[in-house]
């Protein structure tokens, strides 16, 4: 069977995975925004959880996919996964 070589997730948990990356790159001071992209700095902003302790996905922007999406490529080059994972 063909399997994609891109990085796509699979679940909402791969997904709720690189926002919580994202936090916390953000938190320790790894990631930083420049005062010319402040709609990403709002839209994170805006980011929320359900009461389940969940990411609410209907507070999330496409902008904040792509960031997460990037912080996690970025994550996946520094700790690469080997072929038993």
């Amino acid at each position: 069977m063909f399997e994609s070589g891109k990085n796509n997730r699979n679940s909402r948990q791969d997904f709720e995975r690189e926002l919580h990356i994202l936090g916390e790159n953000i938190q320790n001071g790894r990631i930083s925004f420049s005062s010319a992209v402040k709609k990403s700095v709002n839209d994170l902003t805006k980011v929320r959880n359900s009461p389940n302790k969940r990411v609410d996905l209907n507070t999330i922007t496409e902008m904040v996919r792509s960031i997460a999406m990037s912080v996690n490529f970025r994550s996946d080059d520094l700790n690469p996964k080997t072929k038993d994972e």
